[in-house]
């Protein structure tokens, strides 16, 4: 992995290296639009790692101790073999690593581990989320194949941007609310339980943790049980370390 400056990592870092984090390549980089990235990567470490849609992937992306969590799209154990979909949205270490990555990059990843605890995915399922979502919906999509497709409602920078990104991911059928608009934001939200198709739709609300709360009590205003609401918040403004 190339970093912004000549660095030796220290003992510590270097002992934190071996015993936890598992080494890769990065096979391809794709560029989606200017703040998305596909990131495939590879490696004879990643094979036979435990994996299901809505586990979390953390890539070392800086150092000491320095890593971006993402949800993989594919995680083949077999090959090796991981894709994922990573979103510069500002400045910060994640963000510059993702505009600077290249194929033939070396990296380093901690897990796959458990982040969601999705179930079978047998029923209707609906997804309300943001960009940092989008990785999550097409793994959600991919598992539950031709017999359904999840149902999306997305807060996004761009919507032009992220029809970008959804169509590179072939997920076609989602509501894109900008999210400078406030009143479309909460109108989305309260009109989250419409999207359903039954009393075993479940709910996934992933993403900026404020949405996640006004989504909840929208669900719970519209006698959604929480039994069929599963959420994880990706990240809040002006904190760091969630994942």
């Amino acid at each position: 992995m190339r970093f912004t400056e000549d660095r030796v990592p220290g003992l510590l870092e270097r002992a934190f290296d071996r015993l936890l984090l598992r080494s890769a390549r990065v096979a391809a980089v794709q560029r989606v639009s200017d703040r998305f990235r596909l990131i495939d990567l590879e490696g004879d470490a990643l094979k036979g790692a435990a994996w299901a849609p809505g586990h979390k992937l953390q890539v070392k992306v800086a150092g000491p101790f320095t890593a971006r969590t993402f949800t993989p799209i594919v995680f083949d154990a077999v090959r090796g073999h991981v894709r994922l979909l990573g979103y510069a949205h500002g400045a910060g270490p994640g963000s510059d690593w993702l505009r600077r990555v290249q194929a033939g990059d070396a990296c380093q990843v901690f897990g796959p581990h458990r982040s969601l605890a999705l179930g079978d995915l047998a029923g209707p399922v609906v997804l309300h989320g943001d960009e940092t979502s989008f990785g999550l919906a097409a793994a959600v999509a991919a598992a539950m194949g031709a017999r359904a497709q999840p149902r999306c409602v997305f807060e996004v920078e761009s919507v032009d941007e992220a029809t970008l990104a959804l169509q590179a991911l072939g997920i076609n059928a989602a509501l894109l609310v900008e999210r400078r608009d406030e009143a479309g934001r909460k109108q989305a939200a309260s009109g989250l339980w419409s999207q359903g198709s039954g009393d075993g739709t479940l709910f996934v609300l992933t993403g900026r943790a404020q949405s996640i709360q006004q989504a909840r009590q929208a669900l719970k205003g519209h006698g959604v049980p929480a039994s069929c609401i599963v959420a994880k918040a990706y990240w809040a403004p002006g904190k760091t370390g969630m994942d």
